[in-house]
């Protein structure tokens, strides 16, 4: 009982404490926002997105607490960064453009729908006593290897593991990029089904040995030199939400959320130098990871805002389906992100823009609500932190994958998000599959 008692008392600690800091902070970034060079509309739009981190670390709605967090860091340090060192992507304009009225009006009908969402949505309280999951299949372990293996010489060798300076630069099939992006998820789903599965009856030895090559597999077909950051990350933070709700260290995990803000430009910026090599790590070239394609998600939003007569108007079902063959859908939609670089004047045209502008686009703010409201319901039903933490159990799983790719379905763009959501699905499914997890956890896990 007293056990009980101290653990409760811990929690609420904790979600004081961090209640504390962002109160904290939003009261000394609204006193010195005048030294930003940000508007008074971003400011009013700082304000929301501070009620709304307030709202999600209080109740601790994991998905959201990612997704606000990842906000925070594109849409307003990174462009407070921007504005006083005089950063621009344009051929002209050497400074970051305005924050104004239409981009408020979009913010406030999108964090509305998402609200509503939520208010629609039910969690799924853990269970008291936990399943029963799956014991080690070996043979599920060999067979996920030999697919990865497959789908490493399927794609080629150079273009899963080799540097992306060296990878090469054409267009390549959505049926590719499919294929290769489930082998550079594959193993951490793998890791991910080793921290959660039943180590009874394993020796030591062999569970420190088979996790050895679980994690080498895990690094040597992901990391930031020959993968994209935000798939690369979201491998990493799918193995780390795991275990840190499989040992309990929510506490943990909240206080790395809430202090994201603070490292993530820096953790960034080096991983995008990092990718030219480590002789270019410095602070000059630091800096100027700034004005790089990574850092130019709130421009193209406030861009895209000013826009008129885009090419298309069903951005946002051509994005959800991206895996759809243009033969077969001839009419599918490209990256509204191109057409706002090429037509912003942007220096570089393969940028990312919010998947919710695809909602906007075609079918204006209540398209923008609507899309909104139905991301609200998803990360309600499926927060990772109201389930048991079971491989099993499709609640969970798929509760810690849409938290691990909160910053690439923010970062955008949507099609690009679901070329990574679709090989992280096919890849846990799969694994699911061969392990037995689903036999053993269909009538107990939910």
């Amino acid at each position: 009982m007293n056990r009980s008692l101290a653990q409760t008392g811990s929690r609420y600690a904790a979600s004081l404490s961090i209640q504390v800091y962002w109160i904290a902070g939003t009261i000394a970034a609204i006193s010195l926002w005048s030294y930003t060079g940000l508007s008074g509309w971003h400011l009013a739009f700082f304000a929301m997105l501070a009620a709304g981190l307030y709202f999600s670390f209080s109740r601790y709605q994991l998905p959201l607490m990612v997704y606000f967090s990842t906000i925070l860091i594109y849409w307003v340090v990174a462009p407070m960064l921007q504005q006083r060192i005089g950063v621009g992507y344009y051929d002209l304009a050497v400074s970051v453009r305005d924050f104004g009225p239409t981009a408020f009006i979009f913010t406030l009908a999108h964090f509305a729908g998402i609200l509503a969402g939520l208010l629609l949505g039910k969690s799924r309280k853990g269970r008291s006593q936990p399943p029963t999951d799956s014991k080690f299949s070996y043979f599920g372990i060999g067979a996920a290897i030999a697919l990865l293996l497959a789908l490493t010489t399927l794609a080629g060798f150079e273009v899963i593991l080799s540097l992306r300076t060296e990878q090469g630069t054409g267009d390549a099939s959505n049926f590719s990029i499919l294929a290769r992006n489930i082998a550079k998820l594959l193993p951490a789903v793998l890791v991910t089904y080793f921290i959660l599965g039943d180590w009874r009856g394993m020796s030591k030895a062999y569970r420190n040995v088979l996790l050895v090559i679980l994690v080498a597999l895990m690094l040597l077909y992901s990391n930031p030199f020959n993968t994209g950051r935000f798939l690369s990350l979201a491998g990493i933070a799918l193995v780390l939400i795991a275990y840190a709700i499989k040992t309990s260290r929510k506490k943990l995990l909240a206080f790395a959320l809430a202090f994201a803000p603070v490292y993530a430009i820096f953790l960034l910026s080096l991983t995008t130098v990092m990718r030219f090599g480590f002789d270019r790590l410095g602070s000059t070239n630091l800096l100027n990871s700034l004005q790089t394609l990574e850092f130019s998600a709130y421009s193209v939003f406030v861009d895209a805002l000013e826009l008129k007569h885009l090419p298309s108007d069903n951005y946002l079902l051509s994005h959800l389906f991206i895996v759809v063959p243009r033969s077969i859908w001839p009419d599918k939609a490209y990256s509204i992100g191109i057409d706002v670089a090429e037509r912003s004047g942007y220096v570089f045209s393969n940028v990312g823009l919010s998947p919710f502008f695809n909602a906007y686009a075609d079918y204006g703010l209540l398209g923008l609500f609507g899309f909104s409201v139905l991301f609200g319901f998803v990360v309600k039903t499926l927060d990772p932190a109201t389930a048991y933490p079971a491989f099993g159990s499709r609640s969970f799983m798929y509760g810690i994958i849409l938290t691990s790719m909160m910053p690439m379905i923010f970062r955008g763009d949507l099609g690009t998000a679901m070329l990574a959501v679709y090989p992280a699905s096919i890849g846990y499914e799969f694994v699911r599959f061969v392990t037995g997890s689903s036999r053993r956890n269909r009538r107990t896990v939910a």
